[in-house]
């Protein structure tokens, strides 16, 4: 077959245009590949994330640090307002907030260790290692304790606070508890006292603090290298928010126990502590399993509280917890079966994490979604 110059010319381009195009062609299937969830549904979602913190934000009702993960990576990060308005200090996603409550799932981790290590069994009495406690006392277990089903009233409620209050103040206080609110195993009532009785446990049958136990066991083990158990011995955290009331005053932490709360920490730590905890890098899944199961009462009655954690009755994968003190919020929501996870800090006393938190979880566009590299 005979072909024209023109033919000639044309097989030419096409065998040049061949050698760039080819090439081509595989980088974009390989980009599109590698970044199949990454654009639209990614960025609708990121921008639908700060719209969102950004219009609480503006009305005044949200100062603070957001961090929102998927299956895989960070989707959205932010922080928003002051962590010291007198001296106009912005807020980043490392100023450490006072957790207040989200601390017991820190504390219950602390005592799942020892369970762990065969040192306790749940069911044991608390008495065998606080032989100081009177009589009412004699017939609770760390489990009564870790699941707010021991009796023992709050000392929030009866105790004589005052600037730098410790756990040693509150055994003193709970020396003198002549009797429980109800049998221990037959009622839910959530007691601050509890978890600073489960803080000196670890104290003692650890025999070491326990800011330097958790320290030692997990804290360090997760990389968590700006998160501060604040007992009467640690110094303040380095880029600390301080906390203020809704209407703009200060309202502080001012306190030294720990176990209910007492620890500093930051979204960026948080979130390796969620990623630590689902990878079992410290604790067993047998034993963390614990820590996700639902309570059930002398009465056969369930309730949703784990060791440290709420739990969802309608998703066990589902489980959360909120902090509330002085002007500090908190929020960390977990799905153990994606992974997925929202925390939210606030130091402007915002009542309004919860609500902020379930507004995502409506928008996330797939539960699969992963995110970008921070």
């Amino acid at each position: 077959m005979n072909l024209s110059s023109r033919e000639k010319l044309s097989i030419k381009e096409f065998l040049e245009i061949r050698r760039w195009v080819i090439p081509a062609i595989v980088v974009f299937i390989q980009y599109s590949c590698a970044h199949k969830d990454t654009p639209a549904n990614l960025n609708h979602f990121q921008d639908a994330i700060n719209d969102l913190i950004e219009e609480y934000h503006n009305q005044g009702l949200f100062d603070g640090t957001i961090l929102v993960a998927g299956s895989s990576d960070i989707i959205y990060k932010g922080a928003f307002g002051h962590a010291d308005r007198e001296h106009k200090f912005p807020l980043t996603t490392y100023s450490q907030f006072y957790l207040a409550s989200v601390s017991k799932q820190f504390t219950a981790t602390a005592v799942l260790l020892l369970i762990q290590e065969g040192k306790i069994t749940p069911d044991e009495h608390i008495t065998k290692y606080l032989p100081e406690l009177p009589g009412v006392y004699k017939y609770i277990t760390f489990r009564h304790l870790l699941n707010h089903t021991s009796g023992i009233p709050d000392y929030y409620d009866f105790a004589p606070l005052f600037d730098g209050f410790t756990n040693t103040d509150v055994l003193k206080v709970l020396i003198d508890v002549d009797s429980l609110e109800f049998e221990p195993g037959t009622q839910y009532k959530y007691s601050n006292s509890g978890y600073v009785l489960l803080s000196i446990l670890v104290d003692r049958i650890s025999e070491m603090r326990f800011a330097e136990f958790l320290k030692n066991n997990a804290l360090d083990k997760a990389g968590l290298n700006q998160t501060i158990v604040f007992d009467e011995y640690a110094p303040e955290p380095a880029d600390r928010a301080i906390g203020y009331g809704s209407d703009s005053t200060l309202t502080d932490y001012r306190f030294r126990t720990t176990g209910g709360g007492g620890i500093f920490s930051n979204v960026e730590d948080l979130y390796r502590w969620h990623l630590a905890l689902l990878s079992g890098d410290f604790l067993s899944d047998e034993v963390l399993q614990m820590a996700y199961a639902p309570t059930t009462l002398k009465i056969d009655s369930i309730v949703y509280y784990g060791f440290g954690w709420d739990l969802d009755p309608d998703d066990r994968q589902h489980v959360s917890h909120s902090g509330d003190l002085e002007g500090f919020r908190t929020w960390f929501d977990r799905e153990l079966d994606t992974g997925n996870v929202i925390i939210l800090l606030s130091n402007n006393s915002s009542e309004h994490l919860g609500e902020i938190a379930g507004k995502i979880w409506d928008l996330w566009p797939d539960k699969n979604l992963k995110g970008n590299t921070y």
